[in-house]
């Protein structure tokens, strides 16, 4: 059907764009989930990077303290370096507790 001066318009392009736009709003409303409290992507990946440093970590310290007492062992233990190795371990271990502390206190 074809619009002539005579008929007038229906309904102007304001308008129009206007009853669209909430009928979108509306369709997407109404198809729209809810929004799930188990973390986003990021948080996951993250705990996941986490979690594989941790492992690896735990690996890394046992060869550190493995290296430490094989140098007491044979006599050449610095107590320097093992202090050094010990703090490190307590360090990467405790990474979050540290994190938690500095977070909470600001």
């Amino acid at each position: 059907m074809k619009f002539t001066r005579q008929m007038g318009r229906m309904m102007s392009d304001v308008r129009a764009r206007q009853v669209v736009g909430f009928a979108g709003a509306l369709a997407l409303i109404s198809i729209a989930q809810p929004a799930l409290a188990d973390g986003t992507a990021i948080e996951s990946g993250l705990g996941t990077i986490k979690t594989w440093m941790t492992t690896v970590a735990s690996v890394v310290g046992v060869i550190a303290v493995m290296a430490v007492g094989y140098a007491k062992l044979t006599g050449r233990m610095d107590w320097g370096k093992a202090v050094t190795v010990l703090i490190g371990i307590g360090i990467i271990f405790s990474a979050t507790t540290i994190v938690g502390w500095m977070s909470s206190g600001a």
